[in-house]
């Protein structure tokens, strides 16, 4: 009779690659005076900038989406840069859009399609459109979703509480510490 090693009855399965979708990380939502300005936009950025420097630390796939419509009001340059800290790496895809989701670009959507049976998750501006539109359309193309909470700018007041509400049923949502953990729990 032969008794199975250890090693022998472990099957080795690849570790499912972590994505993060950065979505609209511009200066717009963090100059006082901008029209996407909100005070608590400091600490948004902040957490997103936490969350950026972990999955860029365990490996994760990075893509960025920006929204520059032709119709803007406000002029290109500047205040549609990245904020500081958070500028893509050379290695990370930005997508521009026009529409609300991130989804609006083809090439994103076509990027995002190999992710498929694997974690995604969303960090950005803003919880009541932009994350909303892009959260929902992930979901539609059968991407398993998680939205970092604190990361999220616009979740405070009415609109973030109704997109919260309309996200709870279909994405899962989570707080940049939480992450975290799991993250930390993972490497032991």
């Amino acid at each position: 009779m032969h008794l199975q090693t250890y090693a022998e009855t472990r099957v080795w399965r690849p570790r499912p690659r972590r994505w993060l979708i950065c979505l609209d990380l511009q200066r717009d939502h963090v100059i006082p005076g901008r029209p996407r300005y909100s005070p608590a936009n400091a600490d948004v950025a902040a957490a997103c900038a936490h969350v950026l420097g972990l999955a860029r630390d365990e490996g994760w796939r990075v893509v960025h989406s920006q929204h520059r419509a032709e119709a803007d009001a406000h002029p290109r340059g500047l205040f549609d840069a990245p904020i500081e800290g958070l500028r893509p790496l050379i290695s990370e895809p930005v997508f521009f859009r026009g529409g609300l989701s991130a989804f609006a670009n083809a090439a994103f959507a076509t990027e995002l399609r190999a992710a498929r049976d694997e974690d995604v998750f969303l960090i950005g501006f803003s919880l009541a459109d932009t994350c909303l539109a892009t959260a929902l359309a992930a979901v539609d193309v059968g991407l398993s979703l998680t939205l970092i909470e604190d990361a999220v700018g616009g979740r405070d007041g009415i609109e973030g509480e109704a997109a919260q509400s309309i996200l709870r049923p279909f994405v899962r949502i989570v707080s940049s510490q939480q992450l975290e953990a799991s993250a930390l729990e993972a490497v032991s």
